[in-house]
């Protein structure tokens, strides 16, 4: 059986790390994440809800969110800073649906504005 000496092993760690410092750094890192993603509830009481019960806050990530009954992906997000207009598409206990809205956050309050109103919810910590 052949084996591969010293200069072999260095070959492959140099080729390891052009592969490495060819990636984006920090891709996953949270601090690169929109302001919009956390959990957040209409009180602060709510926070402690678990996602089995209807009251349960609305935890956002960067693709899409999830509360309770109602899991949505988002297709498109555009904007920066403090304001996203997001199309989406949901899972509303079950049955697939379409949802359109904007989200805009002011320190520790989001609004979540759709066909229907605004609503105020408060990051949860």
């Amino acid at each position: 059986m052949r084996t591969h000496g010293p200069r072999h092993a260095l070959a492959l760690a140099a080729l390891a790390a052009l592969l490495m410092a060819s990636l984006p750094a920090h891709a996953d890192d949270p601090a690169d994440d929109p302001a919009y993603v956390g959990t957040w509830a209409s009180d602060l009481a709510q926070c402690k809800v678990p996602q089995e019960r209807q009251e349960a806050p609305l935890m956002l990530s960067k693709d899409g969110y999830d509360q309770y009954e109602t899991h949505c992906r988002f297709t498109s997000v555009d904007g920066t800073g403090n304001e996203w207009k997001v199309t989406s598409e949901c899972t509303v206990e079950g049955s697939a649906e379409p949802y359109d809205f904007t989200l805009t956050v002011s320190g520790g309050t989001l609004t979540v504005t759709d066909d229907t109103g605004a609503r105020d919810l408060l990051l949860c910590k």
